[in-house]
Order: structure tokens, then sequence, then C-alpha cells
């Protein structure tokens, strides 16, 4: 009888083993890993690429140590509300505007050019969407309801910056897709057309309209399959055209490349960076909200704007730390920060005037 049970609780173990291989190999979003021609063309390009993975400029730890404890309030009690944009029309070749959509996704009209960044339009951030962390905030425009895209950036391959029903909802009305080294491969799994696609080491650029894209360096790692982790590279995004520098960091821990950024590209009037979902336990790969206003400092910013909060639940902190501590620390080290509402669009001549702690009303 013993034996019996132990060969059915084998059996059971071997089927869930087998579905979830399964599950990674042909689930459309988890997305199709690099083959090996591709894999040589990264290694050509980049020392970042070796033994079939990409790799930071410095070897690091994911994780660090003991994170915090689970705050009671990772969540709003309620529902965040959020703006309907107020996109710019006909913009002109000096205009800048920004429009948030949580998270870090969001919309950048960049003289003529609309620019989609990070962008995830479902309520899951998951490879499913009956499961995973859901999204706490208003959604301010769906995928459908967004203008003509003449570039998206995705700064990595993982759930929360890359989204399979997003892209594919969009994909026919983007222009171009500015993506780090191994994302080319999922998306034109994704049906997005191959000479669409600027596929970018770091410091590499593309031109597109006018803008110069450039893949910053950042301290991270990728994988939407946990058993193929790092196929793909990630970074952040630094934006120039004849009236106007933006930088974003995408994801990734704090070290001396925000200083190099300024070297290098120049210091950005805007910098959006990330300021959430931060852990001691991977205290290496996301930036702690004091460190988003020293990255900030390092990179010569005019003006940052926060993000990667305000709309999924991933981390133990609560839902509103990360803006509160940036804002302290920005304050006490006289960085100018632009807090804008979830959907609100704000013109790059009304960022200084963008300054309301909205989320000091919400539990």
């Amino acid at each position: 009888m013993i034996a019996k049970i132990l060969l059915a609780i084998l059996a059971a173990l071997l089927l869930i083993i087998a579905a979830a291989l399964l599950f990674l190999r042909f689930w459309p979003s988890v997305g199709r890993l690099p083959g090996a021609a591709e894999q040589a063309d990264y290694a050509a390009r980049t020392p970042l690429f070796s033994d079939g993975r990409f790799h930071n400029a410095h070897e690091i730890s994911t994780m660090t140590g003991t994170g915090y404890p689970q705050s009671p309030r990772r969540r709003p009690k309620t529902v965040i509300p959020a703006e309907t944009p107020a996109l710019l029309q006909t913009p002109g070749d000096g205009d800048l505007s920004f429009t948030w959509f949580g998270h870090s996704s969001f919309l950048l009209q960049l003289g003529q050019a609309n620019i989609l960044v990070d962008p995830v339009l479902s309520e899951r951030s998951s490879p499913v969407q009956f499961v995973g962390p859901k999204r706490f905030s208003e959604l301010p425009m769906t995928a459908e309801e967004l203008p003509e895209i003449d570039a998206v950036f995705i700064s990595h391959d993982h759930y929360d910056h890359l989204d399979y029903g997003t892209i594919r909802a969009i994909r026919d009305r983007v222009g171009a897709f500015v993506v780090p080294l191994g994302i080319d491969a999922i998306l034109r799994g994704w049906g997005v057309e191959a000479e669409k696609i600027r596929s970018l080491a770091w410091w590499e650029t593309a031109e597109l309209g006018g803008v110069r894209f450039t893949l910053t360096p950042s301290q991270h790692f990728t994988g939407r399959n946990p058993l193929r982790g790092n196929s793909t590279l990630w970074g952040g995004l630094y934006l120039e055209n004849g009236s106007h520098r933006v930088y974003y960091t995408g994801d990734g821990g704090y070290w001396e490349v925000f200083g190099e950024i300024r070297e290098r590209l120049g210091a950005p009037e805007l910098m959006i960076a990330e300021c959430g979902q931060y852990d001691p336990a991977w205290a290496n790969i996301h930036l702690f909200p004091e460190q988003t206003v020293q990255a900030g400092l390092d990179a010569g910013a005019a003006r940052l704007i926060p993000v990667h909060w305000g709309s999924f639940c991933i981390c133990n902190h609560a839902w509103d730390d990360s803006i509160r501590r940036v804002t302290a620390a920005a304050a006490e080290a006289g960085l100018p920060l632009a807090t804008p509402r979830i959907g609100q669009t704000v013109q790059g001549t009304e960022l200084s005037a963008c300054a309301e702690h909205w989320w000091e009303s919400i539990e």
C-alpha cells in the first residue's frame, strides 16, 4: 500500500514537472529564446555575452541577504484613480511631454515623436492573466486607445516591463521597437516584423525620426524562463534630439554608471528613474529611494520623475514607502522632482509645478 502511494506521488510530481516544462517551452507569453546564430551575433557585439548568457559589468550576487518583513500596506486599501491623458495632438519639434501609466510604463512625446516605454497595459504582471501581481491602480488608457507610436522601448524582459498582451495589441501601430540584445528574438516570436526591430548592446545607438536612442548600462538581470536566466540583455535609455535630453534608468542597482552617463552623453534635463520594489534581499539589482536621488545627482539631472511604483506589488515594502522616501531624500539633496498622477500628461514647461504629494490622500 505504501509503495503504491509513493508511486502515485512520484507520478503526480513527474506530471507537474512535465506540465511546467511544456508551459515554459510553448506558452507564447514566455517568449522564445535566442538561437545559436543570434547568440553568435551577441558575442561578437558585446563582451558581456559569454557561456550562453549575458553578464553585468561587475559580477554581483543577485540575492544578498534577509529581506524586509511583509508590510500590511503592500497594496492600498482602494484602487488608485487615474486621470485621462491629455496627449499633444500635433506636437512640434521643441515639445516635450510625459504621461505616466503607472509602474514603469509611460509615453514621451519628444518633438514630433511618440515614444512608448516599457508598456504593460494588462491587469496583471504575469505570463498568465488569472494569477500573478494584479494592478492596484486604474489604467488611464487601453492599448487600443493609444495613438500611433513611432517607437517602443523595452528596458528588459521581466513581466512588469515586457507584456505579451500589450505588444500583440499595438505591434501593427508601432513604427519601430528599440530593445536590448535578445529581446528581438522574443518580439519576432510574437509576430513583430524583423525590419521594425533595432536591437542594441550597451552604448549602441539608433537614429529614428530625428531622435537618437542610446542603450545605457544598468546592473540587473533578466529571465522570463527561470531555467534560462540572462538570455537577454538589460539596460536604460538616453534620448536626445535638437531640443531635449531625457534619460530613463530602467531597472538596476546603484553603481558608477550614472556619472559615466553624464560624462559620455551629457546631463539630462529630465531623468526618469526607478524608485520602488527594493529590498535588502536583492540590494544589488534595484535602487533604494535614497540611491535614486544619488543617481540623479551623479547624472546631473535637472529634474527627476520617480517610477517603478504605484501599480503592482512585487516586493514587501508599503506601496507608498518608495515615493515618501524619495521625496524626502530629494528635498534634502536639493534635487527637483516631478510627481505626476497616473494618467496625467505633463508638458516640459509644467514640470516645475508638478510636485503635489497626491499619494498622501490614499490609504
